[in-house]
């Protein structure tokens, strides 16, 4: 059976983001009908094979790491009273943009938290301090 990639003979970046796209495509028809969601990792190569790491299967209308890191963050603000609440349902704006609060690093130390331009979709990192100017509300 031929299909639209051709034949791989050798691992390249290209390549295996052919071979990405090739899993990618195969796997979402077969998780949507069955009501999941998967994402795959990065992926380490040598001359002869491929190994794609942090490969996930989730419910379909789960919450990604970075929302559910989001939701713990925005708890543990919630119930300390030396923190400022933050509110995600907010629409934030800075020099003219809006953004929403969307995510969470857990490994970040200076840009932890996940915004995403609203009329765009872009997503960008950003400070505690920057979170706390346009999503923080007073207790």
């Amino acid at each position: 059976m031929k299909t639209q990639y051709g034949k791989i003979e050798t691992m390249s970046k290209g390549n295996i983001q052919k071979i990405r796209s090739m899993i990618e495509d195969s796997l979402f028809v077969i998780m949507e009908d069955h009501g999941l969601k998967f994402e795959l990792g990065n992926g380490s190569y040598d001359s002869d094979s491929v190994k794609f790491n942090g490969f996930r299967i989730s419910l379909a209308d789960s919450l990604n790491p970075e929302e559910k890191a989001l939701e713990s963050v925005i708890s543990t603000h919630k119930y300390a009273e030396h923190l400022v609440t933050l509110d995600k349902s907010k629409i934030g704006t800075e020099r003219g943009q809006q953004f929403q609060l969307v995510g969470y690093k857990t490994r970040a130390r200076k840009r932890p938290f996940v915004i995403q331009d609203v009329k765009t979709g872009q997503r960008f990192v950003t400070t505690e301090q920057s979170v706390l100017r346009m999503f923080g509300e007073d207790k």
